[in-house]
Parts: C-alpha cells; sequence; structure tokens
C-alpha cells in the first residue's frame, strides 16, 4: 500500500495514536499541528486522503476544506469533530466532505479510522476510473462520429466533382469543334480577300457547322458553366465548413457568430438529411455574438440534426409522405440564446422520455445508435456552458429539442494564488 494521508489535529496525543492505527493498516501518514501548516503541506505533497479535525486554534476544520476546495481539485477528505454540530457537517458536505466522524471520549473512532480512509480513497479511484472511461467513450463517440461526418462528407463532394468533371469534359470537346469551326473561318476569310472562295471549301465549312452544332452547343455551354460554378461553390461550403468545424479551439470558449456556426453544422451532416428531409433554418439576424466552446455547439448541433433525420427517416418509412421538414431556429432570449431544432418525425414514446439523455441508452438498430450522441450533447451544454437543454414531443407527429446558452458564456473559474502567496485569512467556525 502506498497511500499517503495527512492528519492535521491540534491535539498531539490524539494525532500520535491516529497515526499509529493507520500506520498499522498501512498507510504513510504525515502529521500537521494546524490548519496554515497542514494546507502549507498539501500544496506541496499530494496526498490520497485528508483528514482534518474541525475545531482548532486559528483556521478550523471548515476553512481549511473551503480553502482545498477553492485551489481546485480536492482529495478525499474526512471531518473528525466532537462538537457533532450539523450543520457544519451539511456544509462540509456540500464543498466535497467524502466523511464526517465524531470523537468519542475513549478516542474509540480511530479503530475505524483506517476503514474509513480505505473507503473513501476507494470511492475516490472509482469516480476516477468512471471519469476516465466516460472521457475515453465521449472521444471514441467523437472519432465515429467525425468518420460519418467524414464519409458523408466525401459523397456530398463526390456527387459535385463528378459532374464537374463531366462539364469539363464537354466543354473540351466543344471546344475542339469550335476551335476547328474557327479554323475554317479563317480560311473562307482569306479565301474572301483573295476571291478564291470555291463550293468545295463552302461544303466543307458548311458540314462541319452542321456537325458541331453551334445552336446545341449554345444552349449546353452557359449551362455546364453555370452547373461547373455551382459545384465548385457548393464543395467550397463543404470544405469551409470542415476547416472551421475541425479548428482547433483548445477547448476555451470565444465569441462566435452562432447562426454561421449551426449553419456549418447543417452543411456537414448533409447527407444525414438530404434524402428524407428538408433543412429549413430561420435565423435572428439581430442575435449578437455567443461565447462559447465552437466545436462543442458544432458537436450538439450535428447531433440533433442527424437525430431528427433519422427520426423523419423512420416516419417517412412507415408514413410514405416523402421529405419532410427539419427546422433550425436560432433567437435571443434577453442574456441568453435559443436554438431549436424541430422535426416531423416519429415522436418520443412516453415511457422512454426520461431516459433520453441516459448514456448508452438508444432506440435505433445496432450499428445505428450507439445512445451517446444526446447524453454528450446534454454534458456539453449543460455542464461546459451552463446552459439548458429540453425537448418536447408528441408521438407520430414529431420532436422539438430547446437549448438556451448564456450570451455571455460560462463564467471562467477565478484564478487561485500561487503556492508561494500567502494564504487569506480565514475566521474560524
Amino acid at each position: 500500500m502506498n497511500e499517503r494521508v495527512i492528519y492535521i489535529e491540534d491535539d498531539p496525543a490524539q494525532a500520535r495514536l491516529a497515526q499509529k492505527y493507520l500506520e498499522r493498516a498501512g498507510y504513510t501518514v504525515d502529521l500537521a499541528a494546524d490548519g496554515d501548516q497542514g494546507l502549507a503541506q498539501c500544496a506541496q505533497q499530494r496526498y490520497d486522503a485528508v483528514i482534518v479535525d474541525q475545531t482548532m486554534p486559528g483556521l478550523s476544520g471548515l476553512d481549511i476544506i473551503r480553502t482545498l476546495r477553492q485551489r481546485g481539485a480536492m482529495p478525499p477528505t474526512i471531518m473528525v469533530t466532537g462538537t457533532g454540530n450539523e450543520h457544519i457537517a451539511v456544509e462540509a458536505m456540500k464543498l466535497g466532505l467524502s466523511d464526517y466522524l465524531v470523537k468519542d471520549l475513549e478516542g474509540g473512532f480511530v479503530n475505524i479510522l483506517p476503514l474509513v480512509v480505505q473507503r473513501v480513497i476507494a470511492q475516490q479511484q472509482t469516480l476516477v476510473e468512471k471519469q476516465q472511461m466516460e472521457q475515453e467513450l465521449a472521444q471514441a463517440e467523437k472519432l465515429k462520429a467525425i468518420g460519418q461526418l467524414a464519409a458523408g462528407i466525401a459523397h456530398e463532394i463526390n456527387t459535385p466533382t463528378q459532374y464537374i468533371g463531366d462539364n469539363a469534359r464537354f466543354l473540351e470537346n466543344a471546344f475542339e469543334h469550335i476551335a476547328g469551326m474557327l479554323d475554317d473561318l479563317k480560311k473562307l476569310l482569306q479565301a474572301t480577300r483573295e476571291n478564291a472562295v470555291t463550293d468545295a471549301l463552302l461544303d466543307q465549312i458548311e458540314q462541319k457547322l452542321r456537325k458541331a452544332d453551334l445552336e446545341y452547343l449554345s444552349s449546353e455551354i452557359p449551362q455546364a458553366i453555370r452547373q461547373s460554378l455551382e459545384g465548385v461553390r457548393h464543395v467550397s461550403e463543404i470544405v469551409g465548413a470542415m476547416k472551421e468545424y475541425s479548428h482547433p479551439d483548445g477547448g476555451r470558449q470565444q465569441p462566435i457568430d452562432l447562426n454561421h456556426a449551426v449553419e456549418n453544422a447543417v452543411t456537414l451532416c448533409q447527407n444525414e438529411w438530404k434524402y428524407v428531409a428538408n433543412v429549413i433554418t430561420d435565423f435572428d439576424a439581430e442575435l449578437p455574438l455567443v461565447r462559447c466552446v465552437p466545436s462543442d455547439i458544432h458537436r450538439v448541433v450535428v447531433n440533433l440534426v442527424v437525430n431528427a433525420a433519422h427520426a423523419t427517416a423512420e416516419a417517412t418509412r412507415f408514413g410514405g409522405l416523402g421529405k419532410r421538414p427539419i427546422i433550425v431556429r436560432t433567437r435571443r432570449d434577453g442574456p441568453s440564446v435559443e436554438l431549436r431544432v424541430k422535426d416531423f418525425g416519429c415522436g418520443i414514446a412516453d415511457d422512454i422520455r426520461d431516459r433520453v439523455f441516459e448514456p448508452f441508452f438508444t432506440t435505433k438498430d445496432v450499428g445505428v445508435g450507439t445512445g451517446q450522441g444526446l447524453s454528450i450533447a446534454r454534458a456539453l451544454v449543460v455542464d461546459r456552458h451552463g446552459g439548458t437543454i429540453r425537448f418536447d414531443s408528441e408521438l407520430g407527429h414529431g420532436t422539438t429539442f430547446y437549448i438556451r446558452l448564456p450570451i455571455e458564456g460560462m463564467p471562467e473559474p477565478t484564478p487561485q494564488p500561487s503556492v508561494e502567496q500567502e494564504e487569506p485569512e480565514l475566521q474560524p467556525i
């Protein structure tokens, strides 16, 4: 056992007794005689668990817990006290306290202290493993989504590229006919100047005119040029959207044009919806810049639009009404912006509505959905942006998802003083 524990206790006898029991259980134990000393040691050494006495001269146990929380990720922390004050215990629990022990007069609490330390360390390890697993699953889902987007984008780019190529070959062939005609016209011009025009030359030019079919070329060449320019524009839009989607933002919030970001996301997943739905955008033109993490918002919109497309495809399969609309709308609402994604698909059954945002829950066929999309969307909106996500749904008539984001973004954490700086003075309870 390599776990290291610190016990912050102003009673030397009790501290040594607890140290004895903890070391017997296999822990490495450091002692601190007061809060200032304990906080200084915690700043210099990583501990697997912290044990604090509540009532001490100077900083109380609650003060120490507050300071540890302000510094960032707090190690598993146990408070021991002889007062049994429930208000202090509740406040400490809100700050992230792992456990709370009441001292008895004989000091018998030290008998169970090693077991409590073992439990809180195990709980912390389980939590860390769970978070790592969630991060790995989220990364796997992101990579899968990128793979699906890449396949769709390849398809979207391939189609205009093909007709650009076809049009280029047509224009090449048309130019050969026109170039030949120009050569013959030069000959005719030269012969006219020399008064040497013959019936054979005129017949030759007339035959080439019929073969070239100038009337056909005159109508088709402009159309081929327009189609090619449209294909280039379409490819340029997709490439531009992909560049913005893949642009590294470092997970940092920045002011963005939300309407433009949503439009890019819709473009990226076009291959998912264009065969079953028509996406209609209704953007608030007066929307201010919204402070957010761009890549997160792209992922949320892509997830919602793809889900809407799948729901629409399901409804179309059974209803047979052809393409249905998916409406994507933005509006300002006071200090927030609201984004809606509405479909007219199959809707969500009443008995599963409470599970929609659960990780791994999905109603899609195997290989179509992993149950991570809406769970990740909720985490990105709520946890990373301080927003909200909810939905209304009517079975057989469709679903609307509502996302609200604060325009000013998620408040940044207040920078904490470095280890060298003096700790702020706190009043003991």
